[in-house]
């Protein structure tokens, strides 16, 4: 049943889903009517076995997570998920920047909403492979009769209009195939949004965003990167690299499980050599005999992974140009919570760096939905609530899973920015 509210209304009730390659997160919120207040009222997570660096690897099992982290999430709310917006990761998914320029077409040279759609049109119109889909079309500046800089021309008067934009496309089949996983568990995709600018909406501060800055979310197989410049995206890339290469690592050094690796990691890892006392030993969980190790070895295996990450980071970075990093660089997702990462990462990147969990108008059932791990979810609410205009209002839940949220903001998310 689909409501039928606007941004007058007193809220609007969304879906997402952040489908990650070692978990899937469902999450369930109102909007403000104005589109400012976020509150959570259903939340739900389920270990995901079907994907590997982003890309389903399984279906059934994606299908499986991706149902199991959704009905918690309803049975918490109280609302029936027929919609969502989606959040796409994997090497697949790539950026480039376009632009395109057209004549001011009204008599009195004011730029209006159709001059503006005409010289995105342009933009868009770069020849992508039928492999590819093209998800995004993002303005990162306009130049008006020739002055650079303009960040919003509408109402301006001029006779040529000229923009730059950063285009996002995916792999066809890779978002074919995350799309049947979504269907399997009884959802309709309203959208898809890359994982590195969902995480990017609440970790990033407006100074950032202007001056220039680096986000990057850790996953477990993927590190996600936006880099912003005065106030746009410019530079996109997603590395088959995350905290689960640093785990098994450590097992195989360690020569011990996957599970008591993870557990030494959290517990007792460490990106930062100069911390660690050679006599320090720690006994290896689960094991019989009660196996020690040295926490330096520990370390090692670490350093050394997180060192290659951020190499290639580096290189991502490099790319872009120095103004990338004016601003520093902003780390966050399950993998930026390691002891001594910003230490490693500011040597590396030889620049500021932070970490950042979701911060904004925040409100509902958060409990451990706060942190770094849960930016990415959090910020999806963030991306689509900047376009309430397009979402229709849930029905109030009735006895049990009465309530339900329909969509009715397909293809919302490359306008946003226009």
């Amino acid at each position: 049943m689909s409501g039928g509210g606007r941004m007058d209304e007193r809220y609007a009730t969304i879906a997402v889903i952040d489908i990650g390659t070692s978990k899937v997160s469902c999450g369930i919120a109102h909007i403000g009517g104005d589109g400012g207040s976020i509150t959570v009222v259903g939340k739900g997570t389920a270990v995901n076995t079907g994907m590997r660096k982003g890309v389903v690897t399984d279906i059934e099992k994606t299908g499986a997570a991706i149902k199991a982290a959704v009905d918690a999430a309803e049975r918490l709310s109280g609302y029936h998920i027929e919609h969502a917006t989606i959040s796409v990761s994997g090497s697949h998914v790539e950026g480039q920047n376009s632009s395109g320029q057209v004549a001011v077409s009204n008599p009195d040279r004011e730029i209006r909403d159709d001059d503006v759609d005409r010289v995105l049109e342009v933009c868009r119109a770069v020849q992508v492979p039928g492999s590819r889909m093209l998800l995004h079309v993002l303005p990162s500046s306009y130049i008006v009769d020739g002055q650079e800089g303009i960040q919003q021309p509408r109402g301006m008067v001029a006779f040529r209009l000229e923009a730059r934009a950063h285009l996002i496309t995916a792999g066809a089949t890779a978002i074919q195939n995350l799309e049947k996983c979504v269907q399997a568990a009884g959802i309709a995709v309203d959208d898809y949004v890359p994982s590195s600018l969902a995480a990017s909406e609440l970790t990033l501060t407006d100074t950032e965003r202007e001056l220039g800055t680096v986000l990057v979310d850790i996953g477990a197989e993927t590190c996600d990167i936006a880099i912003f410049h005065n106030n746009a995206v410019v530079h996109s890339a997603v590395l088959p690299i995350g905290a689960a290469f640093v785990t098994r690592d450590v097992a195989i050094g360690l020569k011990t499980s996957i599970a008591a690796a993870e557990e030494l990691k959290i517990n007792y890892g460490t990106c930062d050599l100069r911390t660690v006392s050679v006599s320090e030993q720690y006994t290896v969980p689960n094991e019989p005999g009660g196996r020690r190790i040295e926490r330096i070895e520990l370390a090692r295996i670490i350093e050394s992974r997180m060192s290659e990450m951020f190499e290639l980071i580096a290189g991502v970075i490099a790319v872009a140009g120095p103004e990338a990093t004016s601003a520093g660089v902003v780390l966050t997702g399950g993998g930026s919570q390691l002891d001594g990462i910003t230490t490693l990462a500011r040597d590396i990147l030889k620049a500021p760096v932070r970490v950042a969990a979701p911060d904004g108008p925040l409100l509902g059932i958060l409990d451990d939905f706060q942190g770094p791990s849960s930016a990415a979810t959090l910020g999806l609410f963030s991306w689509v609530a900047r376009s309430m205009g397009e979402i229709g209002i849930a029905e109030e839940p009735q006895a049990g899973l009465g309530g339900r949220i329909a969509g009715g903001f397909k293809n919302l998310l490359s306008r946003l920015r226009g």
